[in-house]
């Protein structure tokens, strides 16, 4: 029995009830990390959290929510890792490299968190091969508004050229989120020279004027 009678799903939980959720969150996340989204099972959180699936249940109706909330927490912690390293007053393309080298730098210093995030992007599908994913939960869905607007300010203040800001916002989010997968075979990936590579290749590609 709960300490208090609040409906799972709603905003007022008891710290208790954070607390567990915050456990079993991460205890799914290493088990998806280490096996797997396939064979991250309840039974397997369970496991390491050192509870029953029937205390997972009394959390998350499902397996399914609880790889949603994991694909959530990782998204959230992200946000937060760029959010403080923005600097407010710089010019649109400086903000771009910024937004480049602090996902860049997240990677790097999160790979585990990486691979679930691949690991769910890849793998948390229907029988018709479709995300079982929400469309704003996808980094490419209304996640990108920030970036187009970086894209869009900089072409109101005539830094960049005239493009697509959604394309191009795509297109620098795809050139970030496939270092995941290449880290799962090349471990010793140069991220130092693949970021460098990627602010050059975007400065070209947005700016008026090719930069030296």
């Amino acid at each position: 029995m709960r300490s208090e009678k609040i409906p799972i799903g709603k905003s007022e939980r008891t710290f208790v009830d954070i607390a567990r959720r915050a456990q079993l969150v991460e205890c799914a996340i290493d088990a998806i990390a280490e096996l797997g989204l396939p064979k991250a099972s309840l039974a397997e959180v369970a496991k390491r959290a050192g509870v029953t699936k029937t205390t997972i249940l009394y959390h998350f109706a499902s397996r399914e929510e609880l790889i949603h909330e994991v694909f959530a927490s990782v998204l959230r912690q992200g946000a937060e890792f760029m959010a403080e390293r923005t600097t407010s007053g710089q010019s649109a393309g400086a903000e771009l490299q910024t937004y480049i080298e602090a996902n860049v730098a997240y990677i790097d210093m999160h790979r585990k968190q990486v691979r679930v995030l691949t690991a769910i992007a890849m793998n948390f599908t229907d029988v018709d091969g479709r995300t079982r994913l929400p469309h704003d939960a996808s980094v490419y869905g209304t996640s990108l508004a920030p970036l187009q607007a970086i894209l869009e300010r900089g072409q109101r203040a005539g830094e960049f050229r005239d493009f697509s800001t959604r394309t191009m916002a795509m297109t620098v989010r795809a050139a970030i989120d496939v270092i995941g997968p290449q880290l799962s075979v090349i471990p010793d990936l140069d991220l130092d020279a693949y970021v460098r590579d990627l602010v050059s290749l975007f400065r070209h590609a947005t700016t008026k004027e090719a930069m030296p």
